[in-house]
């Protein structure tokens, strides 16, 4: 009979301690998970910053010379890049809140370009990045 008491006794605790292990190895994954797709979204955001500034630039230097249009079209291309990464976002971090942020902020880095002079192109970057770390605040409540 105790035999049989030690063999219940292991199988029932291998048993425990293998879904504890799968439990909380599947936690941290998800978390992982979130805390990649957040910054994913806020590198490809510092990539679209860069990218629409040199845009501003090179318009300024030549109108429509192939820099210019090299620079638009990289402008273009990283936008492309940050919205795939927001499906990211809506993928494992679902939030409604988050997601509106992250969108206005792409929407208002996206428009760098647009400035009317250099302090202007200042101004808006530095609204960007500002936005940029106000989202990655509220990103890093919703990861953990």
């Amino acid at each position: 009979m105790t035999q049989v008491l030690t063999s219940l006794v292991a199988v029932i605790g291998t048993l425990l301690g293998a879904t504890l292990g799968y439990v909380f190895q599947r936690r941290n994954t998800a978390r992982s998970d979130r805390q990649t797709a957040a910054l994913a979204f806020s590198n490809a955001i510092t990539e679209v910053i860069r990218s629409q500034q040199d845009w501003f630039h090179r318009k300024c230097e030549e109108r429509e010379g192939p820099e210019h249009r090299a620079a638009r079209l990289e402008g273009h291309r990283l936008r492309g890049v940050a919205r795939q990464t927001m499906n990211g976002l809506a993928f494992h971090l679902p939030d409604r809140e988050l997601l509106r942020e992250a969108d206005e902020l792409l929407r208002m880095v996206s428009d760098l370009h647009k400035a009317t002079d250099r302090e202007d192109l200042v101004r808006r970057t530095e609204a960007g990045r500002h936005a940029l770390s106000a989202f990655i605040q509220a990103a890093a409540t919703k990861v953990r």
